[in-house]
């Protein structure tokens, strides 16, 4: 049985975007809406709380999440660890489950899998693997890992990959639904996946 009383749901949505010409990815337009709504409308089901890492249009995400929304406390757009760090900090639950703003087609088994997997692997970090490559911002985290978090940042590192390799990690298994783990980083992209959806 997967805990939901405990565990809080984090959307980052705090990068520069910059291979989206710097465009706010969660604001994006998908289907009538923002692409951060159909983030929300996945992920709010399967958690306890809902936060938003985000380091502009606060306002605006505040509104359309109806939630709290996080600015880093590490730098400026420090990258994703960043973001995690901060909400990390904020959560009240034992795990934190963390997904990107620009996956609109999050599968509502995701907290589900993520939580076997860590367990079954009695691991501290699980990470969505889709067959081909990990989904590093699609991971529940234990909140314990906070202060190991804050070391590596505050010796000035940022890379997710590394931070992780310290960590026992278990893969959790997306191979028969890659498609929910589907964000888009591109103009390019986001016009095949809404062509796809069409």
């Amino acid at each position: 049985m997967v805990p939901i009383d405990n565990i809080t749901g984090v959307i980052l949505a705090g990068g520069r975007a910059t291979r989206m010409g710097g465009q706010d990815k969660g604001l994006i337009p998908w289907q009538g809406k923002c692409l951060v709504e159909s983030v929300i409308a996945a992920l709010r089901p399967q958690v306890s709380t809902l936060l938003v890492s985000a380091n502009r249009n606060q306002l605006q995400y505040a509104k359309l999440c109806n939630c709290p929304v996080l600015t880093d406390t590490f730098g400026h757009y420090a990258g994703p660890l960043a973001g995690m760090a901060t909400a990390l900090q904020q959560a009240q639950t034992d795990y934190v489950l963390f997904v990107p703003c620009d996956s609109p087609q999050l599968s509502l088994q995701l907290a589900s899998r993520l939580y076997i997997s860590l367990i079954n692997h009695q691991a501290t970090i699980s990470v969505a693997d889709d067959g081909c490559r990990l989904h590093y911002v699609v991971a529940l985290i234990k909140r314990a890992l906070l202060p190991d978090l804050l070391t590596f940042l505050n010796q000035g590192k940022h890379k997710v990959s590394e931070w992780y390799a310290q960590h026992s990690l278990a893969r959790a298994d997306f191979t028969d639904i890659p498609e929910t783990l589907v964000n888009v980083n591109t103009l390019e992209e986001h016009a095949i996946l809404t062509q796809a959806n069409n």
